[in-house]
């Protein structure tokens, strides 16, 4: 090894071998990373969407260290360089075959950069020879400019719930590029999850990094109340309140996936929907009088894994506050949302039970139909050409009530 020193700039250069290389394994390498230079993405992104440290994949370019890319990383290589898998993994080549390696590496660093040049030839099992030229480069210092725009997508993607479970950089790296029609950089989305997992970050936003499959993740810092509702998402069970029409108290229910996979409120043997005044009574109805009712296959689990977490409802259904919103003009987008969540609930109960089938009659009112299929035209499956919201709003709130009352006569609120 020979080292220099001029003018702060430290040089080392290495005269290196390396033999009976899986040839398999090298040119995995050399196809992806040609791939990704090509396309720009630079050692540090391709680091960043593997769920490594910065150096990790440059210290996998070394050609003359035993390391590779692992086996369980294969399958997001194309992903990451947006290609096919035959790009990547050639299948023509003979079983074990063997290269050897030699060349030279010199590596500098100054304040500013850090510099690794491999210089090496191939040998391959035939005594063909091929040469290579890699030069990475790393910058240091400077200040990481934050993209503004993606971080407020980030945020918006926290708020949704995105980050409740722990999410690969891949993974949002890919949910963002596909939805979103700016064109970021991985380095661009290093940057803004940074800045969310900076400990001076709001907390309503705030992330913190974890490891799963030695692979870095991405989660939200939840609140205890988050972690209910997030316990509640992992048994499909959710507490939900209605606030009636009339009437000053809101009503609380349980409303679940069923095994069936439909979406159903608890009701009682004798076909009453189990409500109550309070959460607390709501729980212990469940927890003391399970005889009365078919209980969900994992309602049991459910009420045990609650713990010392505070049970809050996920969702309140207000009839009174869905018709002042439509009272108004313009109808904003939250008031469609709430009048298409009481739609859905009202759709969940009609199917439920034959008691309850009258509901789907009324709720096929012509009104009540064209604002809910223009609400997921437009706002669920976006389509390319959005339409006015046209209708007529004194019969859609006439309807709306005429749904209101059979719903709150059937679950026996009035």
């Amino acid at each position: 090894m020979e080292e220099k020193t001029d003018n702060h700039i430290i040089s080392t250069t290495e005269q290196l071998s390396r033999q009976k290389v899986p040839r398999i394994d090298f040119e995995i390498l050399v196809r992806f990373y040609e791939i990704c230079k090509k396309k720009k993405i630079s050692e540090r992104e391709v680091s960043f969407l593997m769920g490594k440290v910065n150096k990790y994949f440059s210290e996998i370019l070394n050609p003359f260290f035993k390391e590779h890319i692992k086996t369980e990383y294969l399958d997001i290589l194309p992903a990451i360089a947006s290609t096919g898998i035959r790009k990547i993994i050639p299948n023509d080549l003979a079983p074990k075959e063997t290269i050897d390696i030699h060349g030279t590496h010199l590596h500098q660093k100054d304040e500013h950069l850090e510099l690794d040049y491999y210089k090496f030839t191939v040998t391959y099992k035939d005594r063909t020879i091929r040469n290579y030229r890699w030069k990475i480069e790393v910058k240091k210092g400077g200040r990481s400019k934050v993209n503004h725009e993606l971080l407020e997508i980030l945020k918006i993607l926290v708020s949704r719930g995105y980050f409740n479970k722990p999410k690969f950089a891949l993974t949002i790296y890919l949910l963002i590029k596909k939805n979103y029609k700016s064109a970021f950089t991985p380095l661009e989305l290093q940057i803004a999850l940074a800045k969310l997992t900076n400990k001076s970050t709001n907390p309503e936003f705030a992330l913190e990094e974890g490891v799963d499959n030695m692979r870095i993740t991405y989660k939200k810092i939840l609140t205890e109340s988050e972690k209910f509702l997030e316990h509640c998402q992992d048994y499909r069970i959710w507490i939900s309140q209605y606030a009636p029409l009339d009437t000053p108290s809101g009503q609380f229910f349980i409303w679940y996936e069923d095994t069936d996979e439909n979406d159903k409120l608890l009701i009682s043997f004798d076909g009453k929907v189990l409500l109550s005044s309070s959460i607390e009574s709501l729980l212990s109805l469940l927890m003391n009088n399970s005889g009365n009712f078919k209980a969900p296959f994992n309602l049991e689990a459910w009420l045990s894994g609650i713990g010392e977490l505070p049970p809050i409802e996920a969702i309140i259904y207000s009839s009174k506050e869905i018709i002042e919103g439509f009272e108004a003009d313009p109808v904003q987008v939250d008031t469609l949302n709430n009048f298409v969540n009481f739609f859905n609930l009202v759709g969940d109960l009609g199917c439920q039970d034959k008691r309850f089938e009258d509901l789907l009659e009324l709720r096929e009112a012509g009104e009540l139909i064209k604002v809910w299929d223009y609400y997921c035209n437009n706002h669920l499956f976006k389509a390319k050409k959005r339409k006015e919201l046209s209708f007529d709003k004194t019969k859609f709130i006439v309807d709306f009530r005429e749904l209101v009352g059979r719903f709150e006569v059937l679950m026996l609120i009035v």
